[in-house]
This record gives structure tokens, sequence and C-alpha cells, in this order.
């Protein structure tokens, strides 16, 4: 894995892009480079210029017609960087995805501040990652 992982947010409220950034500084992450952006056109256009490691995505933008829009315009243009979804409807969001995606419950890690939690996410976030890069 690269010595910085960069990681494409896709996230349209700031307060959750917020959360993850606090989530993985907490748990030591000083060697993520995390960028937000709020709309599946800025989205397309930051993956359209690559050097992403991984693409963490909201499934409910407001450029987005659903989920399974959101979902697919992202694979599109992700070229092959993977993706991982962060969503507050878990159960629901997880008949949309199919099981190549990672899916996370941000209300599992964000829901009070515990190490551990953070932890498992910034474990989580690197595997997906890393999976990437041994396929």
């Amino acid at each position: 894995m690269p010595e910085t992982l960069r990681v494409l947010h896709i996230e349209d409220d700031l307060a959750d892009a917020m959360l993850l950034q606090h989530a993985l500084h907490d748990a030591g992450a000083h060697d993520i480079e995390l960028e937000v952006v709020r709309t599946l056109r800025e989205a397309r256009f930051k993956m359209a210029r690559g050097g992403y490691d991984l693409v963490i995505l909201d499934l409910r933008l407001p450029d987005s017609v659903s989920p399974v829009d959101t979902l697919r315009t992202a694979e599109k243009h992700a070229n092959g960087t993977p993706l991982m979804i962060l969503t507050g409807s878990a159960g629901v969001d997880a008949e949309t995805v199919g099981l190549h995606i990672n899916l996370l419950d941000k209300n599992e890690f964000f829901h009070g501040k515990d190490p551990r939690r953070s932890h498992r996410l910034l474990a989580l976030v690197r595997d997906a990652a890393d999976d990437a890069l041994h396929i």
C-alpha cells in the first residue's frame, strides 16, 4: 500500500464528512489524505483525474436519481478504484450494493466516541484499499 492513502469521500452532509475525518484521525490515521466532494458531478471530475486508493460513497446525493444510480455512476467513473459505502441505512442499502462493495453502517461507527470503533473503521478502510491492490 502507498505511504499515504488517498481517499475520495463523496458525501453531501458535511457533519457526516467531519465525523469520518475525526474517527480516522482519532484512530491515528495521519497517513490518510481525505478529500471530500458533495455531489456526483464533482466526484466524476475528481475520479477522472484519478490517483485515489479508495472511494467512500454516500448513496443519497442531491444530484442523483436513486441510490442505485449513485452506485452505478460511481462504479463507472471510479476506473477500478475500490468503493466503500458508508450509509445510515445499511439494512436497506445491502440489497442495492451487492457483495462486491464494502458496506459500512455509519450508525455503528459514529455513535459516541469509542476508540475501538474508530480503530475498526480505520482497519476496514485500509483493508478495502489494500484488497484492491492485490486483485
